[in-house]
C-alpha cells in the first residue's frame, strides 16, 4: 500500500480560522453557477496548478487494498461545447491485464481569471473507483446540474467552494487546507503543493485529500477511509 506523508508544518493551524486576506479569484463568483456566461471563458487564462494544454498526459499509480495499477489522464485537443462554453476534455484510462480501458471523461473550462471550472463527466461502469465522491455521469445545464470550481487561480488557505452540484447525483466540494504542503509518494517527494480536503454529502464516509503541484497539476490523491484508494503521479508529459 502506498503511503502519503504530509509535512506537519504545512497543515498547522488548519483547524483555526485563517487570517483575513485580500481578494482572490473566487471573490464575487457564484459557485456553483446555474448559468455560466461563455464570454467569461473566452481568454482561458492558464492555471499554474491545473494546466490543461492539449496533449498533456499524466501517468499515475493507483494503489488499492488488492494491489496497484497504472492510470493515465490525457488532455484531448478537440473542444467540447457545454451550454455554449467551450470546454476541454480530459480522458482517464486504467490499464488492466487484458488491456487499457477508458474509465471516464471529464470536461473543464478555465475562465479569464484562471479559475478552473468543472462542467461535467461521463463515467463508464468500470471507472467508478477513480472518484468515490463523484461516481456518476452528469453535465452542467442538464437535469439541474451546475458547474462548480475545481481550483482557483490564486488558492487561499480556508477557501471553500462547490466542485459540482446536481440533486441526488453529485454534491462535491473542496476546502483549501494549505499552500505549501510536502507530499511523499513511492516515487518522489513534491514540495510546496496546494492541498484540498474534498467531501460529498452523498458519500459521507469518504474524505479525499488532493495535492496540486505548480506546473504539474494533480500530483497525489488519498482517500482517507479504511478502504483507501490512492493516486500518485509517476510522470507527466506536457502538451
Amino acid at each position: 500500500m502506498l503511503v502519503l506523508t504530509v509535512a506537519a508544518a504545512a497543515l498547522a493551524g488548519c483547524g483555526a480560522s485563517p487570517a483575513r486576506q485580500g481578494p482572490s479569484g473566487i471573490d464575487g463568483l457564484t459557485i456553483p453557477t446555474p448559468s455560466p456566461d461563455p464570454s467569461d471563458f473566452a481568454a482561458g487564462t492558464p492555471n499554474r496548478w491545473f494546466p490543461l494544454a492539449p496533449g498533456t498526459r499524466w501517468t499515475y499509480r493507483q494503489d488499492t487494498a488488492t494491489g496497484h495499477r497504472a492510470v493515465t489522464a490525457t488532455v484531448l485537443s478537440r473542444p467540447h461545447p457545454v451550454g455554449g462554453v467551450s470546454t476541454t476534455a480530459v480522458r482517464w484510462q486504467v490499464r488492466y491485464p487484458a488491456g487499457t480501458r477508458t474509465a471516464m471523461v471529464r470536461w473543464y473550462a478555465v475562465d479569464d481569471a484562471g479559475n478552473v471550472w468543472w462542467f461535467g463527466q461521463r463515467v463508464f461502469p468500470h471507472g467508478r473507483p477513480l472518484d468515490r465522491l463523484a461516481p456518476r455521469s452528469w453535465l452542467a445545464g442538464q437535469d439541474g446540474a451546475e458547474a462548480g470550481l475545481v481550483l482557483s487561480a490564486t488558492p487561499r488557505q480556508g477557501d471553500g467552494y462547490a466542485n459540482a452540484r446536481q440533486p441526488r447525483v453529485v454534491a462535491r466540494r473542496s476546502t483549501v487546507l494549505g499552500l505549501t504542503a510536502t507530499v511523499t509518494t513511492a516515487d518522489r517527494t513534491f514540495h510546496d503543493t496546494v492541498v484540498t480536503r474534498d467531501l460529498s454529502s452523498l458519500a459521507p464516509l469518504h474524505t479525499v485529500q488532493t495535492y496540486y503541484g505548480r506546473g504539474l497539476g494533480m500530483v497525489a490523491q488519498d482517500d482517507t477511509t479504511a478502504t483507501s484508494i490512492t493516486l500518485s503521479l509517476v510522470r507527466v508529459r506536457h502538451g
